[in-house]
């Protein structure tokens, strides 16, 4: 997932978990309540994005241009001295 929208989806959690601190607010639920709600909606917003990442598949790597070769293409090693 692009950065770009894994950002786009972390906004648009944290926008949900602000409607429902205003609805909170607006209902009059008490203040323990609420605070206890959003930790909870908090929390799965959290745990959302972590699955995401987690699930999403592996980026493929390239090789590296200026990985060294191995060590025992580079040596020249007589095969009686190898022995």
């Amino acid at each position: 997932m692009p950065a770009s929208d894994f950002q786009n989806r972390a906004d648009g959690l944290a926008a949900r978990v602000e409607r429902l601190a205003a609805a909170l607010h607006d209902s009059q639920v008490t203040d323990e309540t609420a605070a206890r709600l959003l930790s909870h909606a908090s929390t799965a917003a959290l745990q959302a994005l972590m699955l995401e990442l987690l699930l999403e598949p592996p980026a493929p790597v390239a090789a590296a241009a200026d990985e060294p070769e191995p060590l025992a293409a580079r040596v020249a090693v007589p095969v009686e001295a190898a022995a």
